[in-house]
């Protein structure tokens, strides 16, 4: 009944927001490109470096950042986020390209102007477990019946990805051809690949000395929908060992988690400069992974749950297959394997080289370039 009524709801709001959209697309075009995302209320750093990069090569169109998380906790939220899916609805029908980097309602659920141009930069550098459509039979997925209702991941003109591999997931995960697909590469690439491990480190230590002298290892489990990750026994056993252990929850994970049981987040510092600072990383199902190959990281994977995760969540890739001497089901091997100073460089770098082929520093240039392509230049 509740599901129903849910359904019912979101039809009733679908045709509200889809008449007054009607009507904002008689206004005129501008040469305009949005970007929205749900991921942070602050502007991405994806989408600062796609703009720096549209500012640099002389693009005259306007950029307008529409970032705002969905918070639920209360009426007066539930409000400002009607106004701001009011102002994306304005955007979307005055500008001629898009930018968003996840699931965007007005971008899904609203008919668009043919001369709307719609790209997807998703918020990872890849996708190690399955993630939208891919996972709507799964128990850990979306409902099947709501993400319908919802349109998820409609409307996009083209996705971008690092690799032919990971377009081939993302064609499945977005339901798009797989000739949407661009291998374009992500900003994110960019920014990892000039990045200071040197000077990331020092930062680090200047602010967190007690780490000095030690092994520092960041463990940065995945975001699992309806639970928190287990940390308690990578945490104990990292101790035991001496090692200097960050642990780097998701978003969602921490305003969830109230027992932190004693961790080191280091949350006055960006993932990135943590992931540059570290000796070694650990992960189990996140995109982390591939991000930390690109800076030839010792990575690790550490998943004793990955048989009940595959079958709830699923998997596109299988790091005991992808790397088996890096991947553990039980913390006392995987500790041991990191005291040793053995590591296979080897299958890190076939990995990297599999799922990142766009490594070099120009991807939000490449992008920018696609973006101008669906921009008038000459428009007032």
């Amino acid at each position: 009944m509740k599901k129903r009524v849910l359904l019912f709801g979101i039809g009733v709001f679908r045709c509200l927001y889809g008449a007054l959209y009607a009507a904002l697309k008689c206004l005129p075009l501008q040469n305009k490109v949005v970007m929205m995302s749900r991921q942070s209320d602050e502007v991405r750093p994806d989408f600062t470096q796609i703009a720096d990069a549209l500012s640099d090569s002389g693009c005259r169109a306007s950029v307008v950042f529409l970032c705002r998380t969905l918070k639920t906790g209360s009426i007066r939220e539930l409000l400002s986020y009607g106004v701001h899916l009011l102002r994306c609805a304005y955007h979307l029908a005055t500008s001629r390209v898009c930018v968003v980097d996840g699931y965007e309602i007005p971008v899904s659920m609203l008919h668009h102007r043919k001369a709307l141009f719609v790209v997807q930069v998703w918020h990872s550098l890849g996708a190690v477990k399955k993630f939208g459509l891919q996972s709507l039979s799964k128990s850990a997925g979306r409902d099947e019946d709501i993400a319908e209702k919802m349109s998820m991941h409609k409307n996009y003109d083209c996705v971008l990805a690092a690799s032919r591999r990971t377009a081939e997931i993302y064609a499945e995960a977005f339901g798009v051809k797989r000739e949407q697909v661009l291998v374009l590469g992500t900003p994110r690439i960019d920014a990892i690949l000039r990045l200071n491990p040197a000077k990331c480190r020092e930062r680090l230590l200047k602010k967190y000395p007690e780490l000095r002298g030690k092994r520092i290892v960041l463990h940065v489990p995945t975001f699992r929908r309806g639970t928190l990750p287990e940390t308690a026994p990578l945490a104990s056993a990292a101790k035991a060992a001496g090692f200097g252990l960050i642990t780097r929850l998701h978003p969602l994970d921490l305003e969830k988690s109230e027992n932190r049981d004693g961790l080191l987040a280091c949350e006055d510092l960006g993932t990135f400069t943590l992931m540059a600072a570290a000796d070694d990383i650990v992960t189990d199902y996140s995109a982390i992974s591939i991000e930390a190959s690109l800076l030839d990281k010792r990575l690790w994977f550490f998943v004793p749950d990955i048989e009940e995760y595959d079958f709830s969540q699923g998997l596109n890739l299988n790091p005991l297959r992808e790397m088996p001497g890096c991947s553990f089901r039980d913390v006392s091997s995987l500790i041991a394997a990191m005291q040793s100073d053995t590591y296979d460089a080897k299958a890190l770098r076939a990995f990297r080289d599999t799922l990142v082929e766009t490594q070099d520093t120009h991807c939000a240039e490449r992008i920018a370039a696609l973006i101008r392509e669906h921009c008038a230049e000459d428009a007032t």
